[in-house]
C-alpha cells in the first residue's frame, strides 16, 4: 500500500510538472513571435503545406511502420508513435529568440506546428483509449486541459509580444529556462519510479527512436525546397518531434507502462545526436577557416 501511495504521489508531481512544462514552453515560443513574423511566414505557404506535410503526415507514417516491426519492444512503440504523430518540438538547446544565422522563419513555424499538435493531441489521447487507460473525465474536459496548455499560451506570448516587444524578448528567454527546469523535475520524478523499465526499452528501443530521428531529419531536408537554410531549417524542425505533449499523453494514458520513460530516453537520444552534430558542424567549420587563413 506504501509503495501504491509513493508512485501515486510521484506521478502526480510527473503530470502536473509536465503540464507546467508545456504551458510555459509553449508560452516562450509565442513571446518569440511577432505577428509580423506570422504575416511573413504566410507570404510563403509552399514552406508551410511541406512543413506540415513532413511533420504530420510523413513522419507518423514512418513511425507507424517502426512501431510494427517485431523487434521494436512494445514501450519503445507506443513511444515512438505518440512522438511521430505530434511534431512542433522545440529546441533544448535554444533559450529564447531566434539565434544567429537561423532563417527568420524559424521561430514562426514552430509556432504553427506546435499549435496543430495542440489540436491534435486530444485526439491522439481518444485513439490510445483501447491499449490505454480509461479517459479521466468528460472528453469537454480533455479538450479545456489542452486549450490551457498549449493554443491559450501561445496565442496570450503573441499578444504581449504585440504589445510589449522588449518585455517579451527577456521574457521568453526566461520562461524557456524556466520550463527546461521542469522539464528536468518532471524527468527526475518520472525515473524514480520507472528507472526499472529502461531496461525492457533496451537498445532495440533505442535503435529505432535513432531511426526515427534520422528519417524526420532526411523528410525535412528533402522537403526544405531549393534554399539550403529552408531545407536545414525543416530538416531540424522535423527533428524536434513534441516531447513535452508525447510525454502528457505517455503520463495519462499508460500511468503502468514504461512509455513515458521511452520518451525521455527519446528527448536525451535527440539532444546528444544533435550535441555531437552542433560539435562535428563546428569543428569542421573552424579547421576550414584555419586551412583558409593558412593558405593565405
Amino acid at each position: 500500500m506504501i509503495r501504491e501511495l509513493i508512485f501515486t504521489l510521484f506521478w502526480a508531481v510527473s503530470l502536473t510538472m509536465t503540464l507546467l512544462f508545456v504551458a510555459t514552453r509553449m508560452l516562450s515560443i509565442g513571446l518569440s513571435v511577432t505577428p509580423a513574423d506570422l504575416r511573413a511566414l504566410r507570404r510563403d505557404p509552399g514552406l508551410i503545406a511541406r512543413a506540415l506535410i513532413a511533420n504530420f503526415v510523413i513522419v507518423p507514417a514512418l513511425g507507424v511502420a517502426i512501431a510494427a516491426m517485431v523487434w521494436v519492444p512494445a514501450q519503445a512503440a507506443l513511444a515512438i508513435l505518440l512522438l511521430a504523430v505530434l511534431g512542433g518540438g522545440v529546441d533544448f538547446l535554444a533559450l529564447g529568440d531566434k539565434s544567429n544565422g537561423e532563417p527568420h522563419e524559424g521561430p514562426p513555424l514552430v509556432f504553427v506546428l506546435s499549435f496543430v499538435a495542440g489540436l491534435l493531441s486530444p485526439i491522439v489521447r481518444l485513439l490510445s483509449q483501447p491499449i490505454g487507460a480509461p479517459v479521466m473525465g468528460s472528453v469537454w474536459g480533455l479538450l479545456a486541459v489542452t486549450m490551457l496548455v498549449v493554443p491559450l499560451p501561445l496565442v496570450a506570448g503573441l499578444l504581449f509580444r504585440r504589445a510589449a516587444p522588449a518585455a517579451a524578448r527577456v521574457l521568453s528567454k526566461a520562461m524557456a529556462l524556466v520550463a527546461v527546469l521542469l522539464f528536468v523535475v518532471a524527468a527526475m520524478t518520472t525515473f524514480v519510479v520507472k528507472a526499472p523499465l529502461v531496461a525492457e526499452i533496451g537498445v532495440k528501443g533505442a535503435l529505432a527512436m535513432v531511426v526515427l530521428i534520422a528519417g524526420a531529419a532526411v523528410a525535412g531536408w528533402l522537403l526544405g525546397g531549393p534554399s539550403g537554410q529552408h531545407r536545414a531549417l525543416l530538416a531540424r524542425t522535423t527533428i524536434m518531434r513534441n516531447v513535452g505533449l508525447s510525454l502528457l499523453l505517455a503520463i495519462v494514458a499508460f500511468p503502468d507502462a514504461g512509455v513515458d520513460v521511452a520518451v525521455l530516453l527519446f528527448a536525451g537520444i535527440e539532444v546528444s545526436l544533435r550535441l555531437v552534430w552542433l560539435l562535428i558542424g563546428s569543428t569542421a567549420v573552424s579547421s576550414v577557416a584555419t586551412l583558409g587563413s593558412r593558405k593565405s
